[in-house]
């Protein structure tokens, strides 16, 4: 039996009699293949095969949704079976074929050692398995992605830098020639940084993705002089940007960098509501941050004031909002003064 990649049917049995499929190939293929391999035996003959053509794919373990792909793709019976014939992954094969790479090309880059599947994303082709790549914007030829292989560039960080980041070939092999990730790369030259300001980030150690996101925020974007000062204060600069991220500015990343506040801890507690005058005030109160956070997302309407009684009564957050489901009705005193008679707090459950 075929090994089951997309679990889900297109058509059911019903839907067939709407179609040109003589009776008689009908019913004999319902006697080999159920309901969710039929539907797509009429895909693949709508798309110009013949029941033999189809029963010969499925009898060779071809599953039958890359079989019509493939055939959809402009495949012929013929092309197909050759392809399985050399190894080719048919699922692969028809992702090349929609990518309109001709079936010497796809086989060409298979005994290349290419993957398929990556071949096919740099080509043009849309993602079959979630996340939609516009069909053919900023494809690559089937020479270049050849030639960036033979390079010793990885095939889907190539595809990655070519089809989500917009890259030219060029683009890439600069990235490459400076030992820079070209996915990385493409993506910072996108976000708007120069090559040489690439080349400095790289340099530096920085990881160039956080960079490339705050680079490229459309909100609040961050500046190359900015992200360097960051690291140069010991910042990380992931922590840096998901700061950035909440709204926090430059300075104020600095000065709670400056007061001895972890960065990566005050962008999780700015990202649970809390503002930057609320987050220092909770520090300067000597609050556990994490503690703090967890009681202000609470039903996302916890006031600083709420939570600072919570923290500084020492009653952690899980207990704090355990009260809170049992006593649904209850004001926030009348948490608090339950959660101060019992005597029964303890470490959570694992």
């Amino acid at each position: 039996m075929p090994e089951i990649t997309n679990t889900e049917s297109p058509l059911d049995t019903d839907s067939a009699r709407a179609t040109r499929i003589p009776l008689w190939d009908r019913m004999k293929a319902r006697l080999v293949l159920d309901k969710f391999y039929f539907g797509y035996y009429v895909e693949s003959r709508e798309a110009g095969a013949t029941h033999a053509e189809v029963m010969e794919a499925y009898v060779n373990s071809i599953y039958t949704w890359d079989y019509a792909e493939a055939r959809k793709a402009g495949a012929t019976h013929a092309e197909v079976m050759d392809a399985y014939a050399n190894g080719v992954p048919v699922g692969h094969y028809a992702s090349a074929r929609e990518a309109e790479a001709t079936h010497a090309e796809a086989l060409e880059a298979y005994a290349n050692g290419l993957n398929l599947a990556y071949y096919a994303r740099a080509r043009g082709s849309a993602d079959r398995t979630g996340g939609r790549w516009p069909a053919q914007r900023d494809a690559a030829t089937h020479a270049e992605v050849l030639e960036a292989h033979a390079l010793g560039i990885d095939v889907e960080g190539y595809a990655l830098a070519r089809r989500q980041h917009r890259a030219s070939h060029e683009d890439v092999l600069l990235g490459h020639a400076s030992e820079i990730d070209v996915a990385d790369y493409a993506h910072a030259r996108k976000a708007g940084a120069t090559h040489a300001e690439v080349l400095e980030i790289h340099a530096e150690g920085i990881r160039l993705r956080p960079y490339a996101e705050g680079r490229g925020s459309s909100v609040y974007p961050v500046s190359h002089a900015e992200v360097l000062q960051a690291h140069a204060l010991g910042i990380d600069v992931g922590n840096y940007e998901y700061a950035r991220a909440w709204h926090a500015t430059h300075a104020q990343v600095l000065e709670v960098h400056a007061l001895g506040i972890n960065v990566g801890e005050y962008a999780s507690t700015r990202s649970h509501h809390a503002s930057h005058a609320e987050v220092l005030d909770a520090h300067a109160k000597g609050v556990d941050l994490e503690n703090y956070a967890y009681v202000r997302h609470y039903e996302y309407s916890r006031s600083h004031e709420e939570a600072l009684e919570v923290c500084l009564k020492g009653i952690l957050w899980w207990e704090y909002t355990s009260a809170r489901d049992r006593l649904f009705r209850a004001t926030h005193a009348e948490v608090m003064a339950e959660l101060l008679a019992s005597a029964d707090r303890g470490e959570p459950e694992d």
